[in-house]
């Protein structure tokens, strides 16, 4: 029987984990420090978060464990979406760049026409229909 709350995986974490790159938790966590904010996460936070065990997620922790990961923070955001609220992500591109679109698990590009749509009137003259 597969668990509701793990059917995405941790992606989060695996990227936490990725990140820390086997250095000691301490090491790591001291590394994790949100340039706006100037917080630091615990060691023992980064290794909840490692376990996959819920925590609390915050904007400045997300930023901390990117500058730390050496990550974009954006792809953590989208990791913990995914591991803490089960939220995922479609990147839709095209002419004037790539929109990534937040979704419940199980939709594709092309069950989204509205998102397209709305790309399409955004890309003025600007070339190819996203469809």
């Amino acid at each position: 029987m597969t668990n509701p709350e793990r059917e995405l995986g941790t992606p989060f974490a695996d990227l936490v984990r990725k990140g820390r790159r086997g250095r000691p938790y301490r090491t790591y966590a001291a590394l994790a420090i949100d340039p706006v904010t100037g917080y630091t996460p615990s060691y023992t936070l980064v290794h909840k978060i490692e376990d996959g065990d819920p925590v609390k997620i915050s904007p400045a922790l997300v930023r901390g464990l990117a500058v730390a990961a050496e990550v974009p923070v954006r792809d953590l955001q989208i990791a913990a979406a995914a591991e803490y609220i089960g939220l995922v992500t479609t990147q839709i591109s095209g002419a004037v760049g790539v929109a990534t679109v937040a979704h419940a698990p199980g939709l594709s590009s092309d069950d989204m026409p509205l998102v397209h749509e709305l790309l399409n009137r955004l890309r003025g003259e600007a070339g190819e229909d996203y469809s």
